[in-house]
């Protein structure tokens, strides 16, 4: 009787855990995604100003940016307050995800690896957002648009521009993310700085790759893209060594 007493407790234990869990899940996620809405709704009283912004490389080719749908710009107006609202709100994600999975993690290198993730993700994403912003993207409307020579205009409505804007900012955003995964991995004791020099070939030939991928069909843009791929990898080999388990 008293087995199966103790074995009742357990069971209502392990349930309440469960829900407890649950429950912080829901919380952290209506705590992010509130975030989310509050910043969106507020980058959208400036979103004027923001879109004069996003639109400054198109304007060398053409004087604004034409729709050619009614509710073109209504769109374009909300995609650039929800997309500003979810950068706004990224700090506030990770942490929310930190504040979950912390409790979960015994150990300092626990710890220590996930946070090198959750804290150094968005410092990269900046970089390779503004990275993708000044450098890439002029250079690939330079080199898309030389096509038209004398024979065409450019006509780009303001929906596909930020539809070509977005993907290299989110792209290059986290692809610059590498020296913090490696590091984060390092710390954890699944790489190491010998392993990633062993496979610097194969990662030279890699970024390269990823380059033709993301980036408009020329050699310029690719390389533009590669090279700091390329570095990025040097540098995930430098931080590993750095935060070595």
């Amino acid at each position: 009787m008293m087995k199966v007493v103790r074995k009742m407790e357990r069971n209502n234990s392990s349930s309440s855990g469960a829900i407890e869990h649950i429950e912080e899940l829901r919380k952290r996620i209506i705590l992010g995604l509130s975030g989310w809405i509050f910043l969106s709704a507020c980058a959208y009283f400036f979103s004027d100003s923001i879109l004069e912004y996003l639109v400054q490389p198109l304007q060398k080719y053409q004087d604004k940016p034409f729709f050619t749908r009614p509710i073109e710009p209504f769109m374009s107006i909300l995609k650039v307050s929800v997309l500003s609202g979810a950068l706004l709100n990224l700090p506030n994600m990770l942490f929310q995800i930190w504040a979950f999975i912390s409790p979960a993690l015994v150990t300092k290198k626990e710890r220590r690896s996930f946070g090198i993730v959750i804290w150094g993700f968005p410092l990269f994403f900046a970089a390779g957002a503004s990275f993708s912003f000044y450098v890439i993207v002029p250079f690939g409307l330079r080199f898309l648009f030389s096509f038209g020579r004398d024979i065409m205009s450019p006509l780009i409505s303001i929906g596909s521009y930020l539809n070509f804007l977005f993907v290299f900012i989110v792209a290059l955003g986290f692809v610059f993310n590498l020296p913090v995964v490696a590091s984060g991995l390092a710390s954890a004791g699944m790489v190491n700085a010998s392993m990633l020099r062993g496979k610097r070939k194969y990662a030279f030939l890699l970024s390269f790759i990823v380059a033709a991928i993301i980036t408009p069909p020329d050699v310029i843009s690719q390389i533009l893209v590669a090279i700091p791929l390329v570095l990025l990898y040097e540098i995930s080999i430098i931080m590993c060594s750095f935060f070595k388990n």
